[in-house]
């Protein structure tokens, strides 16, 4: 479940937050831990917003420690339910 922050924000019931910070950027944020995230703003073919994320994203937390594969997928996947929330498609490159 999900409920907005603010008009650029969301917070899950699963304790993370997803935050537009910029034009190309954004927030994964867990507790303390967070991770900065360029984006690229896109259409799709049905004219729905899409950001377009590296596949590394997720490598590593913004104070630079590592994270784990199994973490990584998961942290995808709220990132991807975070934006869908609001409407807007992820796709991994």
């Amino acid at each position: 479940m999900f409920t907005y922050v603010n008009k650029q924000g969301v917070k899950s019931d699963k304790g993370f937050v997803v935050q537009r910070t910029g034009r190309f950027t954004a927030e994964y944020q867990e507790g303390e831990k967070k991770i900065s995230i360029e984006l690229e703003n896109d259409l799709l073919d049905n004219d729905k917003i899409c950001e377009i994320i590296d596949a590394n994203a997720f490598l590593k937390w913004d104070d630079g420690a590592f994270i784990p594969t199994e973490k990584q997928l998961e942290i995808l996947q709220n990132f991807k339910n975070a934006m869908n929330f609001q409407d807007i498609e992820i796709i991994v490159k």
